[in-house]
């Protein structure tokens, strides 16, 4: 059954450590000439989704992102601050200066 995840590995973050190589076997891979993780979406699709998840939780530089339906689940993106709350986060710190 189709897990319907969609995996993108950031080059620019990628080091080749090779965790989600060895976490999740034949759904990520390390290039031998570039040494960057890659995978195939096919084998992404047939894969249990809780071992892509452990294999992109293990990447010490978070270089795996994992969409479902077009909405990105891992990592979770933070909303922004709202304005006032930083605002007075803001002040807090300049009189923790003082």
């Amino acid at each position: 059954m189709p897990n319907n995840l969609r995996v993108t590995i950031d080059p620019a973050r990628c080091v080749g450590y090779g965790r989600c190589a060895s976490i999740a076997t034949g759904v990520f891979m390390i290039d031998a000439d570039t040494a960057k993780a890659y995978t195939d979406d096919d084998v992404v699709g047939d894969a249990p989704a809780a071992i892509v998840f452990a294999a992109a939780r293990a990447c010490p530089t978070q270089a795996i992102s994992i969409e479902q339906f077009g909405n990105r689940i891992y990592p979770r993106v933070i909303e922004p601050m709202p304005a006032d709350i930083q605002q007075q986060l803001q002040l807090l710190e300049r009189a923790d200066e003082t």
